[in-house]
């Protein structure tokens, strides 16, 4: 099965203030779902950790069918209380970037929660600038060459079991003029 053909972007925050991706992934899997309902969560260090697979759809947004064209990324913490801490903003604004640029997804497609068409909801919370990140993604944009290449190529340059290893090699790459993000994986620990 291959990842599907995304549209478009949701930005999320998870609404209440857990202490982990793991603590939403069991929330949401307790109401019968399948998994996570987003597909990547940012968590208060700036982690970024993949939920649901990008071969399914998600379960983040009926409205306008977003569940089936739009990746769910979720901010943790709730969002209308306190603006996300300074390295989720940065992971969000690398995450989404790079989504965007894998999936061919205008900023103008990046939308808050309660942007989608019949949506009614306060998410991504009042603290969560949507306006200020589609104006960061904007510019990236102008500047990105004009044609796309129909498939895209991933280098994986290493995998640790500690963070602080994961954050130096990045740092190293973007020093070097690679994007990098840091993703957690299944074998992080959750304590």
């Amino acid at each position: 099965m291959g990842e599907r053909n995304w549209t478009h972007i949701i930005v999320h925050h998870t609404g209440a203030e857990e202490k982990d991706t793991e603590q939403v992934r069991r929330y949401h899997l307790s109401l019968g779902w399948r998994d996570i309902g987003y597909h990547y969560v940012i968590e208060r260090d700036g982690r970024v950790v993949p939920g649901r697979s990008l071969d399914l759809p998600g379960a983040h947004c009926k409205a306008a069918g977003m569940n089936f064209k739009g990746i769910g990324v979720a901010v943790l913490g709730n969002l209308n209380n306190h603006p996300p801490l300074p390295l989720q903003e940065g992971a969000l604004e690398n995450l989404v970037r790079s989504l965007q640029q894998r999936f061919g997804i205008p900023a103008a497609n990046m939308l808050g929660h309660r942007e989608v068409p019949g949506a009614a909801t306060d998410c991504p919370g009042r603290f969560l600038d949507m306006e200020r990140l589609r104006s960061l993604i904007g510019e990236a944009e102008d500047t990105a060459p004009r044609t796309q290449p129909a498939k895209i190529y991933r280098v994986q340059a290493g995998v640790f079991s500690v963070r602080e290893n994961a954050e130096v090699l990045a740092g190293r790459l973007r020093a070097a003029g690679f994007e990098a993000i840091v993703v957690a994986g299944d074998g992080e620990p959750t304590t």
